[in-house]
């Protein structure tokens, strides 16, 4: 388990990082393949700054997925890493989840949060 940041703390550790951009294509592919977490407009976080923030109200958690540079290689091509940073307490505390090298990881990643959302409602109950 990764320690647990806060928000101030996490965008530090992120400026570290050599970002890339979002595209538009890449932030569909992410909000279609996951419907529960509803994307969110926040001053603090832009896709054209290597950041797409996610929140998904019914999992009580917020999630930022940054875009940074994996590896260079010739003739300009740049593959790209995907972090996934997950949110409590409303954005106050953070902490870095899981590195994905392709985008439909990321979207498997939340794909795989909410089954386990759905599971443990099943064997335990809807706590609120």
């Amino acid at each position: 388990m990764a320690p647990r940041v806060s928000l101030r703390e996490m965008q530090a550790e992120v400026a570290r990082l050599q970002r890339l951009p979002f595209t538009a294509e890449e932030l569909g592919v992410i909000r279609q393949a996951t419907p529960i977490v509803a994307p969110k407009l926040s001053a603090k976080f832009e896709p054209d700054d290597g950041f797409c923030y996610l929140a998904a109200p019914k999992l009580h958690m917020e999630f930022a997925v940054v875009k940074s540079v994996r590896l260079r290689l010739p003739f300009g091509i740049v593959l790209p890493r995907y972090t996934i940073y997950m949110g409590f307490e409303h954005g106050e505390i953070w902490e870095k989840g899981p590195t994905v090298n392709r985008l439909r990881a990321v979207a498997f990643v939340f794909q795989r949060l909410a089954v386990t959302d759905r599971w443990l409602d099943e064997e335990y109950g809807r706590k609120h």
